[in-house]
This record gives structure tokens, sequence and C-alpha cells, in this order.
């Protein structure tokens, strides 16, 4: 006997996750200071690295499906190719979702140094002595300070603390972005973009001739930076219909 498969059969299916970087509406180019931000700064973005994780779908009956594979960590590096596309192993149940959610960087349970034992993630070390694992985000340029002075900045987000070493701050951050699909095809794609100039707009302006370059052990900067951060991403969904 021989059967076929069409559209009624599928009970589920496979999702892939693009990831893209903007500027204002264009794809990021790195390395070119062609960028100026609300506060007036001139600057460019020479690297990006960063991990979302524990991707999770709601669906109209509240039922909330989870990315389980590969620890629900995936790591983005707009130097590797291959990290900017994730297609795990986890099905999806046919049916309406109306948003998927994920946290930007590592959450504090799984955030344990020596996670990663192998680059490009171990590379991404945060300090045992400012709370250890990993960075959530490397993101390194230059912006023309006062008196045209060329400066490089590393907007990096990890664990705060606070001065005097003592009390701990977690900075990862959930994003929840709204969605009206039916996964009633097999190949689905969310194609997650990240809007760079976000990050340095709402609710905090960014001036980096006033909150400096280097923000790694400035815990009030880091959580500007993370409040920001939720507004910076967006999600489109693109569907193939099975024949």
């Amino acid at each position: 006997m021989i059967t076929s498969c069409g559209k009624d059969d599928v009970k589920s299916v496979a999702p892939t996750f693009v990831f893209n970087h903007t500027v204002n509406g264009s794809e990021l180019e790195k390395g070119v200071m062609k960028y100026t931000n609300l506060a007036g700064n001139l600057y460019e973005v020479d690297e990006l690295q960063y991990f979302i994780s524990e991707i999770t779908l709601t669906a109209a009956d509240g039922q909330r499906i989870e990315i389980k594979s590969d620890s629900a960590i995936h790591y983005i590096d707009l130097d590797i190719p291959s990290t900017l596309s994730w297609s795990p192993k986890d099905l999806i149940p046919k049916g309406d979702y109306t948003s998927i959610s994920f946290v930007f960087g590592i959450n504090e349970t799984k955030n344990k140094t020596g996670l990663f034992v192998n680059p490009p993630e171990r590379d991404m070390f945060w300090p045992d002595i400012m709370g250890g694992g990993y960075h959530y985000m490397k993101m390194n340029g230059k912006w023309k300070a006062e008196g045209d002075i060329i400066t490089p900045f590393n907007f990096h987000l990890g664990i705060g603390m606070n001065m005097a070493g003592t009390v701990f701050y977690q900075n990862c951050f959930t994003v929840t972005l709204p969605l009206n699909i039916h996964t009633a095809s097999l190949g689905n794609v969310f194609t997650v973009t990240m809007n760079i100039e976000k990050w340095f707009e709402a609710p905090n302006l960014w001036d980096w001739n006033v909150i400096g370059g280097q923000i790694m052990m400035n815990q009030p900067a880091m959580h500007m930076a993370a409040e920001n951060g939720v507004n910076a991403f967006h999600v489109i969904f693109q569907g193939t219909d099975p024949e």
C-alpha cells in the first residue's frame, strides 16, 4: 500500500531560527563608521557575539512549547556564518501561536563557569571574580568622541556586581514578541532581527561621551543596556506549505 502525506497529515513541524542584524532598517555594515545614535555619537560596530536561550512559543490555548536542544542555548557570532542559523531537533506541534519569547544571554541556573569547554563559546567567559559564567553579549566597536577622537567601545553584558564585589546582579532578560501564525507547514523559519540602534535609544538615551566605552564593571550602565535591549528585537515568521 502506498500512502501520501498532505497538509492534514502534518502533526508537527521543524523550526529554523535565523538571526539578522540591522541598523535603522538596513543590514549592518561592520567596521564602517557611518551610524549616528540619538545622542549624536557617530559609531561603528566591528564585532558582535551573543547568546540566545530558552526559546519558547506560546500557543493560542496558553500551551508553551520550549526549544530544548543544545541545552536550549545558541551562540551567534557575526564572524561565523554557521551560527546565524539554528535548526534544533525539537518539533513544534501544528497549531496557532501568539508569541515567541527568549532569554537574551543565559539564565542564572545555567550560566556557570565550565559550561562550555570548546571555542568559540568558551571564549565568551566572564571573569570568576565578577560572578563567572559567560558574557551575554560582546559588541565591540568605535565612536567619535569629543574632539573627533576615534575611541574604542566594549558594549559587554554579563553578570554585574556592586562596587564592593559582594552583591551580584543577573542582567540577562526575557524578550517577548507577538506572533500570529498557524504552523501547518513543513518549513518554518523564524527570522529574529536585532535592531542594533535600539540598544542606544530607549528607555535610556545612550551617550558614550557620558557613559564611557567600557561597561563590564559598571553595573548601572549594564542595567541601562539591558533595559534598552528588551526593545532591540523583532521577529518575522515564514512557512512553506507542503505539497
